[in-house]
């Protein structure tokens, strides 16, 4: 009977250990599952990001075709600047929400608001980016209100909001947040108004070598991607010393 006894002790033991390690393994499995999922995304995005501007061309940006860009698109700053910054973006893609994040409000501090740059903002809706067009048109439709650069800052500040939206309402709730004109705004997003001007960028885009984004020309001197505020600073203070 003492046997029998320790016997069943000895199992009751066996078992709980025995679901402990099973729970353990579990675990440690899931994690190594995680870890390599986000390293393979991670390594897919670095590889984006790095290989982009690869794929740029390079084209000559002559005086004439300087005027065509600084021509249309959203502005902000002193017209007679002496330093223009032309910015092709995308609203979907998530280094230009970097830049915005880590650089831009620096430049607009230092140099919009001083008056030294003239910023212009114009579209380039990647194809594989399902919202980037409507989100483009939805910045010039509160552009229409003189509230361009308002809804431009609340697209970037709700990007992973809005980036699987399958309709326009989430986007038209952002114009009745900002206090537009709701009616005017919606016509203006339903009726696509700015769909062909969005589409113009796009050529654009395309014939000055600007494949990816954010794509940036400064006095004409090309820059890609969601660069420091350094780098920027570096071409800026270059060109005002000119």
């Amino acid at each position: 009977m003492a046997k029998e006894t320790k016997h069943k002790k000895k199992g009751s033991l066996v078992q709980p250990i025995l679901m402990v390690l099973l729970v353990g393994a579990a675990f440690a499995i899931g994690s190594m599952w995680t870890e390599l999922r986000v390293l393979k995304g991670g390594k897919n995005e670095v590889k984006q990001e790095v290989q982009a501007p690869e794929q740029e061309e390079e084209v000559e940006i002559t005086e004439e075709v300087w005027k065509e860009l600084m021509s249309e698109g959203a502005m902000k700053g002193e017209e007679e600047a002496l330093v223009t910054i032309v910015e092709f973006t995308d609203y979907q893609c998530p280094f230009c929400q970097r830049y915005v994040d880590q650089a831009y409000q620096q430049i607009e501090t230092e140099y919009i608001d001083t008056g030294k740059v003239k910023y212009v903002l114009r579209d380039l809706p990647l194809a594989f980016h399902a919202n980037a067009q409507v989100t483009a048109e939805a910045a010039r439709c509160a552009g229409d209100q003189d509230m361009y650069w308002e809804m431009h800052d609340k697209l970037f500040e709700t990007q992973e909001a809005w980036s699987e939206a399958t309709d326009t309402k989430l986007f038209k709730s952002y114009a009745g947040l900002l206090g537009l004109n709701q009616g005017e705004f919606n016509s203006c997003l339903d009726e696509g108004k700015f769909t062909q001007v969005v589409k113009d960028d796009l050529e654009l885009a395309q014939k000055v070598g600007a494949n990816g984004t954010p794509t940036f020309f400064i006095n004409g001197k090309k820059l890609v991607g969601a660069q420091p505020f350094a780098a920027f600073k570096t071409i800026i203070d270059a060109e005002l010393k000119q």
